[in-house]
């Protein structure tokens, strides 16, 4: 159902605030008792010529007086709000017309220059009232003025006599056809004001709605855009001509590293690595921006930068993307492609391997006691190469399998011990451990096998890296949370001499290895578990000696959403 606007004729819903009706109600009022008051001024100031109220003085003053206290009431009335504003817009029509007629009519009727006031007071009615009111007011007002011109003329009229109500009738008929003109013009008149004035009025209402739902709509854009910006996954800021930040959403806010931003802000403060490419692609005109980290143990940030158009022009498009995401990317196109592949593969070469595991093994049984230690070598390295290639396959079927994550609430605390207790006893000489934060209760978002799976990989590698000379492998745990981001996090260090630095950068590449019977999976497999995970495994040096992995957990709201 539509509910119909009974003053403009228009659906509701086009005046989602009213108030302004009641705005320009009162502002009609106040031109009311600035015309009484102004009228009242000239009636006592030209007490000679008379100008108005020249015929009935005293008429014309308490008119003035009437109409002037009565335009105050209904002021009060227009701020109270009661009654209704149809109500009280249909009798200050009334009242005006009422009010303006008897001042006309004591200063001279048709002749008095208070006409026009007449005009006026019709078209200010016209504004708020419906249009048949409004047409109404034009008529009350036509015939006030004929009714004050028969009183005028009536009045002429001598008393007494036999041919007195004869000439009481006849008398409009022997009137100059000048007052008959200014009668019908001034019907006229008032009818095309009152028309006129209701037509530009409801087009001005309809215009007014139409902009204010045009606005409405481009506010409800721009929230919508805000929206947008400030949750993409990308970080988005913008900059000035000047180098100033005029907008940086939360996330590149985050990669950023979490500083606090105020508007109008120089890059160079957020960011100096990030203002020195954007200064340099400033003068190049356009060239491609190289990575930069801007934090220690932070991701590489891929900046990408583009001019703006319009009124914005001089200003630049700054994305940040985060190149471990881009890198996760492309490796699940990569996956998507060779997984079954692979894993066919895999399963196809197996199959042959089995069977040479097994006639090595019964080659070895059958010749252990004739066999020369030359023979028995042979065969021992036929079955370790096989026993080696098997262990590559099977981190290739698990490289495939990376995209099954099941993630879990895990209790960093109780699931380490655990840990510590399951790998000590797969040892035959267990390292000494040391953990450090485990009283703080971290729980973090994981798939459990796939942590045990890094965690145990890592921990091997410390093992048989991270031992010192005729010193049994020393592993320390750490667990705590980041200063800046908050993001949970848990390390592996070791007291062994440390990665060698040119093998630091291929550290985490497939088939990398530094021991001859290494498949060169291992970390790069437990990147990838990560990865899978939404957290980030890192090689930090340590400058005391020693090697430290870092994997740092996701936060809540980018955990793997679980099964």
């Amino acid at each position: 159902m539509i509910v119909i606007n009974s003053l403009a004729g228009l659906p509701a819903d086009h005046f989602p605030d009213r108030r302004h009706l009641w705005r320009v109600f009162r502002a009609t009022h106040f031109f009311r008792l600035s015309l009484v008051v102004l009228l009242l001024i000239a009636f006592a100031l030209d007490d000679q010529t008379r100008l108005f109220g020249k015929q009935h003085p005293t008429l014309f003053l308490g008119a003035a007086l009437v109409y002037l206290g009565l335009v105050l009431v209904a002021i009060a009335g227009s701020y109270w709000r009661r009654p209704v504003l149809t109500l009280q817009a249909h009798l200050q029509m009334l009242l005006d017309l009422l009010a303006l007629t008897v001042m006309i009519h004591a200063s001279g009727g048709l002749a008095s220059s208070l006409n026009t006031l007449l005009i006026t007071a019709v078209a200010a009615s016209s504004i708020l009232l419906p249009l048949s009111s409004a047409l109404l007011a034009a008529a009350l007002s036509f015939f006030l003025l004929v009714g004050s011109w028969l009183l005028g003329r009536w009045s002429v009229i001598p008393a007494g006599g036999t041919d007195a109500w004869l000439d009481l009738l006849l008398a409009p008929l022997r009137t100059d056809t000048d007052d008959l003109v200014r009668l019908g013009v001034l019907g006229a008149t008032l009818f095309i004001a009152a028309g006129l004035t209701h037509a530009l009025a409801e087009r001005a209402r309809r215009g007014e709605a139409l902009a204010r739902q045009r606005t409405l709509e481009l506010l409800e854009v721009a929230e919508l855009n805000q929206g947008i910006v400030r949750h993409l996954q990308n970080g988005v800021v913008v900059v000035d001509a000047t180098g100033q930040v005029q907008l940086l959403n939360d996330t590149a806010r985050d990669l950023l590293g979490g500083a606090e931003w105020a508007p109008d802000q120089p890059l160079d403060a957020l960011s100096p690595p990030l203002a020195q490419r954007w200064s340099r692609w400033r003068t190049r005109g356009g060239a491609e921006a190289a990575a930069f980290r801007p934090a220690e143990h932070r991701p590489e940030l891929i900046p990408r930068f583009t001019r703006l158009s319009g009124r914005q022009a001089a200003s630049a498009l700054i994305l940040l993307e985060d190149s471990t995401q881009a890198a996760e990317r492309l490796q699940q196109l990569k996956l998507a492609a060779l997984g079954r592949l692979t894993a066919g593969i895999a399963h196809e070469i197996r199959n042959p391997l089995a069977a040479i595991s097994h006639a090595a093994q019964l080659l070895e049984e059958s010749t252990s006691a004739s066999a020369n230690v030359t023979d028995r070598r042979l065969a021992r390295i036929i079955h370790d190469n096989v026993q080696r290639a098997n262990r590559i396959i099977g981190d290739v079927l698990d490289l495939a399998r990376r995209d099954r994550v099941k993630p879990e609430p895990v209790e960093l605390g109780p699931w380490l011990d655990t840990f510590i207790q399951e790998f000590a006893l797969d040892r035959a000489s267990p390292p000494e451990w040391r953990l450090d934060g485990a009283s703080v209760a971290l729980t973090v978002s994981f798939d459990p096998h796939q942590l045990r799976q890094v965690l145990w990989n890592l921990c091997a590698n410390a093992c048989q890296h991270g031992a010192r000379s005729g010193q049994p492998p020393q592993i320390a745990l750490r667990v705590g949370r980041e200063n800046d981001r908050g993001r949970p996090f848990l390390e592996v260090r070791d007291a062994g001499p440390g990665v060698a630095t040119e093998h630091v950068e291929r550290l985490f590449e497939p088939f990398f290895t530094t021991r001859a019977k290494g498949t060169g999976l291992g970390l790069y497999l437990a990147r990838e578990l990560c990865e899978a995970n939404r957290a980030q495994l890192q090689y930090l040096p340590i400058a005391e000696g020693g090697s430290c992995f870092r994997i740092t957990f996701a936060p809540a709201n980018l955990a793997p959403e679980m099964d």
